[in-house]
């Protein structure tokens, strides 16, 4: 029993913690890979390239994409990532390729309200 209780709170601790940030391969839909950095937390996270590039991966496409905030998230462009500077300065003449300071931003806002949840002020 007390095996199982130990497991159970691992396991809840374990999806609350920061990414793994250490560089690794990730793989797009069509077999490319990359190296990268997973980033963030459970109130938002991205994928974040060598190069400085801000990715999202979506379910749908099986891509890493070009990442965008829309509607205050963070949510993939529509634009597969690509690494070779040729098909890059392509992918990025379509979209606005997010600054950093917007994402700066909405990581304050969502750990200012992860914090307000957490830690509720006292109605006194």
């Amino acid at each position: 029993m007390k095996t199982m209780i130990l497991l159970f709170m691992s396991c809840v601790l374990l999806f609350g913690a920061p990414a793994f940030d250490a560089l690794r391969e990730f793989t797009n839909a069509d077999g490319t890979t990359f190296m990268a950095k997973a980033q963030g937390n459970q109130h938002l996270h991205w994928i974040q390239t060598q190069d400085g590039d801000i990715l999202k991966y979506n379910e749908e496409t099986k891509n890493f994409e070009y990442a965008q905030i829309k509607e205050n998230r963070l949510m993939p462009s529509g634009i597969k990532y690509e690494k070779s500077p040729l098909n890059k300065a392509a992918a990025l003449q379509k979209i606005d390729k997010l600054d950093t300071a917007e994402l700066s931003k909405l990581w304050s806002e969502r750990q200012k309200a992860a914090h307000e949840r957490t830690h509720p002020k006292n109605s006194n």
